[in-house]
C-alpha cells in the first residue's frame, strides 16, 4: 500500500509539472455519477479463504503433575480451504459450499470544479461513496446432507473523499488524464453471522464427529448458535485517484478511474450467543478496514 502511495504521489508531481502544457479553454464544473467494484472488502479475504480464526479455547498446557489441562485446538471461524480439503478427503461425505472473499459494489456521486487558484488544469472534487457486499463471504458445510456449519460475512461503508488534482488535456480539449489526492471521512462496518452446530455433530455420529472424535474434532465447544457480531469504525483517512475522461456529447464526459481509500479503525462488537462468547469474548475488538481500491466507470455532465 505504501508503494502504491509513493507511485501515486510521484505521478501527481509529474502531472503538476506537465500542467502548463494543457490546452484548457476555460474552467468547467461537473455533476458526476459512477458505478464501481471493490475486491477483498475489509481485507478479510485471507481470513475467509485460508486462515480462519482460532477459538480462545485453544490453549493446551500441563499441570504440576504433567497432566494435560485446558482445551484442544478449536475454531471460531472455519477457513474455506479446510472445508474443501475435508470434502476431497472424505469423498464428498463432508460437503463444502464456498464463495471466496467479499466483493463490493460501489455507487459514487460528486461535484467537480476546474480552475483552482486560477490554474485551468487544476481541479477540486468532493464525492460521496456507498459500498456494500454484492457477492462472496458465504460458507457452509454439510455431513451426509446435514448442515452443521453456516457462515456469512457482511460489509457496508460510506466515505466522503475530497481531492485536489490536475488534468492534462489533449490538443482538442475533449480527453484528459488526471490524478488527485486528498482526505476522506469514513463510516462503516463489517460483520459475521452463523452457526457451528457442535451438539448436532456429536449427536449425528457420537465418538466420530466433534470434539474428541476422529473428524472435525476442532469444532467449538459449546457450539456457536445464530451468532451475529459486527465491528464498526469511523474517522478520517487519506485517498488518491488516477483516471481518464473523454467527451461523448456536447456536455457529457465518460470517465474511468481507480480510486484508493486508505482508512481504518478499531471496532468493538458484542456477541449474541453463549458459544460466541466462549470462542471469542463477550465483547470483541477487531480492526475495521474501510475502503481499498475501487475500479469505477461513470458519467460527468457540465453544469
Amino acid at each position: 500500500m505504501l508503494k502504491s502511495l509513493r507511485f501515486g504521489m510521484m505521478g501527481f508531481l509529474l502531472m503538476c509539472l506537465a500542467g502548463n502544457l494543457s490546452a484548457q479553454s476555460g474552467p468547467r464544473s461537473y455533476f458526476m455519477i459512477g458505478l464501481g467494484m471493490q475486491f477483498d472488502l475489509a481485507q478479510l479475504g485471507g481470513t475467509i479463504t485460508k486462515d480462519g480464526l482460532d477459538s480462545r479455547n485453544s490453549s493446551v498446557s500441563r499441570d504440576s503433575s504433567g497432566n494435560i489441562t485446558g482445551y484442544p485446538l478449536q475454531k471460531a471461524i472455519y477457513a474455506e480451504n479446510t472445508l474443501i480439503s475435508l470434502k476431497r478427503t472424505t469423498g464428498g461425505a463432508v460437503g463444502a459450499k464456498t464463495s471466496g472473499a467479499m466483493v463490493g459494489g460501489n455507487v459514487n456521486v460528486g461535484y467537480e470544479k476546474e480552475g483552482v487558484f486560477g490554474v485551468p488544469s487544476l481541479f477540486w472534487r468532493i464525492n460521496v461513496n456507498y459500498t456494500t457486499k454484492i457477492s462472496g463471504g458465504e460458507t457452509s458445510s454439510t455431513i451426509m446432507g446435514y448442515k452443521w456449519l453456516d457462515q456469512e460475512w457482511q460489509y457496508t461503508a460510506w466515505t466522503v473523499p475530497t481531492y485536489l488534482g490536475i488534468k492534462l488535456y489533449n490538443a482538442a480539449n475533449d480527453t484528459a488524464v488526471y490524478v488527485g489526492a486528498g482526505v476522506n471521512y469514513f463510516h462503516g462496518w463489517w460483520g459475521v453471522s452463523g452457526t457451528i452446530n457442535n451438539p448436532g455433530l456429536q449427536t449425528f455420529a457420537p465418538g466420530i464427529l466433534g470434539p474428541g472424535g476422529s473428524l472435525i474434532s476442532d469444532a467449538p465447544n459449546p457450539g456457536i448458535n445464530k451468532e451475529n457480531v459486527r465491528f464498526g469504525a469511523h474517522g478520517f483517512g487519506l485517498n488518491w485517484l488516477v483516471g481518464a475522461q473523454t467527451k461523448v456529447t456536447d456536455r457529457g464526459h465518460l470517465f474511468f478511474e481507480l480510486e484508493t481509500i486508505l482508512s481504518a479503525g478499531m471496532g468493538v462488537g458484542g456477541v449474541a450467543s453463549v458459544g460466541g462468547a466462549s470462542a471469542l469474548a463477550p465483547w470483541v475488538a477487531y480492526p475495521v478496514v474501510i475502503g481499498g481500491q475501487t475500479y469505477r466507470v461513470g458519467y460527468k455532465i457540465e453544469i
